[in-house]
């Protein structure tokens, strides 16, 4: 298959092709440890064609990063089955510091070869109790619907935790774009959702909210479905989620979201 021809207008760094080429320099670098995104990285999709997945799962690369940098999380995990790390970036979240990203969740999921366990998620809200365990992977919701219909899709192979995280799309549009997923067979193999902040997307005035949406868009899934989980786009201090990890997630009064497998070796 002929790779897409990839954008070079202003808003992107430059040809695709380009791009491509000098993440594939720092992939295959054995003097670099981890890939960290300066900032979200729209353009990102547009690598994809142009990556290499032998070559990526030679080098088990640990890549850093949310928002549109889903697609490259996403291609890491899902197609290569190597670890991914929905974490900050320099931009934003580093540069701030701990105000903006909880230290000890990025510290701990990427530089200690063991389980984290618990994560601390105080303003985590249950929409609809269960319990569910699976592969915990994910990242920007516009970001994954705009994969489908690509040979780079999400596909779940196995039972999966899903996390959704947004900011700025009012109520209908996270409505449409969860509708989607499910239509598109994406919650197949999904035991449950864990969603985060969802900040400035309920409708100006408050008529209609994001929790709202979700619950709505999710009335037909049959697993636990939780929100307020600050990981990606919030406005408090970022936690760290590794991506391709076994988690158990525990929706009753309270919300229990554990990390079970190391990120790191």
């Amino acid at each position: 298959m002929a790779a897409p021809p990839g954008s070079s207008a202003p808003y992107v760094a430059g040809p695709a092709a380009a791009r491509a080429a000098q993440l594939r320099g720092a992939i295959t670098d054995p003097h670099i440890a981890a890939i960290m995104a300066t900032r979200g990285g729209y353009g990102s999709a547009q690598l994809l064609p142009h990556l290499d997945l032998d070559e990526i799962r030679q080098a088990r690369p640990l890549l850093i990063g949310y928002s549109d940098i889903t697609a490259l999380l996403d291609l890491v995990t899902g197609r290569c089955g190597v670890t991914s790390i929905h974490g900050p970036m320099a931009e934003g979240r580093l540069a701030r510091g701990p105000a903006s990203y909880d230290r000890d969740t990025f510290l701990r999921t990427v530089c200690e070869p063991v389980a984290f366990g618990r994560v601390a998620t105080p303003t985590a809200r249950v929409l609809q109790p269960g319990r569910a365990r699976g592969v915990l992977r994910g990242g920007t919701l516009t970001q994954i619907a705009a994969l489908l219909g690509t040979p780079w899709a999400f596909t779940a192979t196995e039972p999966t935790v899903l996390f959704l995280d947004e900011v700025n799309e009012r109520p209908y549009r996270l409505d449409r774009l969860v509708w989607q997923l499910c239509a598109a067979g994406v919650l197949d193999r999904v035991t449950g959702v864990v969603v985060n902040q969802l900040p400035g997307c309920d409708e100006p005035g408050g008529s209609v909210t994001a929790l709202e949406a979700v619950r709505a868009a999710l009335t037909a899934f049959a697993g636990p479905v939780v929100t307020g989980v600050p990981s990606g786009h919030t406005l408090d201090a970022m936690i760290t989620l590794p991506l391709g990890v076994q988690v158990t997630l525990e929706a009753a009064t309270d919300v229990s979201l554990s990390i079970d497998e190391a990120a790191v070796a």
